[in-house]
């Protein structure tokens, strides 16, 4: 047959598959969960230099924007602060905020649309492709981060600049694509009885890349300077990269088409607005019993999740800032206590509450929101440093929402479904930053002056409504079990 006829033989047999569950590539291969070293590098790239970066935007920004000597922006961040480096944080604070809230729309807008496309092309050509192209992105947005920062370090640069580090991450999908990517893999090479665990393995390893990176950031900032911390974040998805490429194996079948199809074909299915819309269909299509709603109030309580997060990225290391006058260094061992503390309860909500306690999935997300929920009332009452480290030790099952959240949504949809729903949940939740960053900014600044953590109240009721979210999850479980229904 000759080569015009290859790509409608592609888009038949496309179509013929549309609504297959992708297979494993071997038999041996179900159950091996490859994917955590890339994970872990990952996660401790952006830790290791997310502090680094907004103390470096505030000092671009008092130097540049504000045109305040060296010496004097030298000394915001430090301990024991004047009068007057208070103020003057006090100014330049709200100005990196807005940078902060910018960087976080561009990796929220463009992925989220992008993730709709490219999770049902996954299913047709494979996980491999995507992880390569999403951990190739995140590589060329830390080295524009270094490059940046080292022309900082010789020239006056506009802090506005970084916002362009993060094109080549959204252009490629950002975390929202490969988080998605993961997911599948994990359902495509797991089985209803071992998903929540492996997921629950997969987050307590990204824990530990935070943990990593957290622990490693204020040294190497100390004993180097913040263009080094962004070329071992470089260095470091360098690493992931090279992993995927050499180690991590497909876990999708593809046939003899969809392996033969040339670049252009696979980029014309990428953009084909069916898909999207089945995607849609897939997720809130009729089921059997409360399934449909099982799955609804968990993509939205992972969601809400997610929004709560944001402000982690915008306002937190801010917040710690001005209201315990701490530095990249107190951050970071206040993160590293959090860290540890979370892949505890998330190894033991996993392995005590599930395994030997006998608790559902959702009963263990229930446990996590509430937990979280106190913490973010303790940061909104605290008045000494103590008391978040308390809040930490007694919230350590706040971390196992989420993974819980995600394996009781697999739990309730056939596996064919999976990757469709996975997709259109990762949407979603790259989609609340675009509310959440804009409004954790907004309470900011206008009670900076008086109550910096008054923004933790809106965590507070957010995660409060994902607690009854997953206590009503429990219940309509509850039901099917009365009803001998599955």
């Amino acid at each position: 047959m000759d080569d015009s006829s290859e790509e409608p033989i592609l888009e038949q047999n496309s179509l013929i598959s549309e609504h297959q569950q992708p297979s494993v590539s071997a038999p041996a291969y179900r159950g091996k969960i490859l994917l955590e070293p890339p994970v872990l590098l990952l996660n401790y790239a952006f830790f290791v230099s997310s502090a680094v970066l907004t103390d470096q935007l505030i000092y671009q920004a008092c130097t540049v924007s504000f045109g305040v000597n060296k010496s004097e922006c030298a000394q915001l961040g430090k301990e024991h602060e004047s009068a007057d480096v208070q103020a003057l944080e006090a100014r330049v604070q709200p100005y990196t905020a807005n940078i902060l809230m910018v960087e976080s729309m561009i990796n929220s807008i463009l992925p989220a649309v992008l993730n709709l496309f490219i999770g049902p092309w996954s299913d047709r050509f494979g996980r491999r492709p995507v992880l390569l192209a999403t951990f190739i992105g995140c590589l060329l947005s830390y080295l524009l981060d270094t490059v940046i920062c080292f022309l900082s370090s010789q020239y006056m640069v506009n802090p506005w600049f970084y916002f362009i580090t993060c094109i080549p991450m959204a252009l490629t999908g950002s975390i929202c694509t490969l988080m998605t990517t993961v997911y599948c893999y994990i359902a495509d090479v797991t089985d209803e009885q071992n998903r929540s665990t492996k997921m629950a393995i997969l987050e307590a390893v990204q824990y530990s890349g935070m943990l990593l990176g957290n622990l490693s950031s204020s040294y190497l900032l100390r004993m180097t300077n913040a263009t080094t911390v962004f070329a071992v974040s470089t260095g470091s998805v360098s690493l992931a990269v090279l992993y995927i490429a050499c180690r991590v194996q497909e876990s999708v079948v593809l046939e003899e088409a969809q392996r033969r199809a040339d670049f252009c074909t696979k980029v014309r299915y990428l953009f084909r607005p069916d898909l999207v819309l089945d995607t849609f269909k897939t997720t809130f299509s009729s089921r059997g019993k409360h399934n449909r709603a099982i799955i609804l109030m968990g993509i939205v309580a992972v969601g809400a999740n997610f929004f709560v997060y944001e402000e982690n990225y915008t306002i937190l290391f801010l917040f710690m800032r001005k209201q315990f006058n701490w530095g990249v260094r107190k951050f970071t061992m206040y993160n590293t206590a959090n860290t540890i503390f979370l892949i505890v309860g998330n190894l033991l909500g996993s392995y005590v509450l599930q395994k030997r306690l006998g608790l559902t999935e959702s009963g263990i997300a229930a446990i996590g929101f509430y937990s979280a929920f106190l913490d973010s009332l303790v940061k909104a009452v605290a008045t000494e440093s103590w008391q978040l480290y308390l809040a930490v030790t007694l919230c350590l099952l706040k971390g196992v929402s989420d993974p819980m959240s995600r394996a009781f949504v697999s739990n309730a949809a056939p596996p064919e479904d999976i990757g469709k729903i996975f997709a259109l949940s990762s949407t979603f939740e790259e989609l609340v930053p675009l509310a959440a960053a804009p409004l954790y900014t907004l309470v900011y600044k206008q009670t900076l002056p008086w109550y910096p953590g008054a923004y933790n109240w809106i965590s507070c009721g957010i995660y409060a409504f994902c607690y009854s979210l997953a206590m009503t999850v429990c219940v309509l479980q509850s039901m099917q079990k009365t009803t001998g229904y599955r």
